[in-house]
């Protein structure tokens, strides 16, 4: 990640293009007369999440009696 460093003093003359390198995820250094004050940092960019079919193949293995109801004694009775 890149970073850049920006005077707070003129930061109204550079609040575009503050934002703009934030949005492009660069991170930025605020500083008063050469004296690092704040750090702004982009926000981490969400991946999509994808699913891969197969991906855990046997990881869950299933009783052949899964759907069959529970026993009186599993519920107490």
């Amino acid at each position: 990640m890149s970073q850049k460093t920006f005077e707070i003093t003129k930061l109204s003359e550079n609040l575009i293009d503050l934002l703009s390198d934030i949005q492009n995820q660069t991170e930025v250094l605020l500083i008063r007369e050469g004296v690092p004050l704040a750090k702004v940092m982009p926000l981490p960019v969400e991946q999509p999440v994808t699913s891969k079919v197969g991906l855990n193949y046997g990881a869950m293995v299933m009783s052949d009696d899964f759907d069959e109801p529970l026993p009186d004694a599993f519920w107490g009775l």
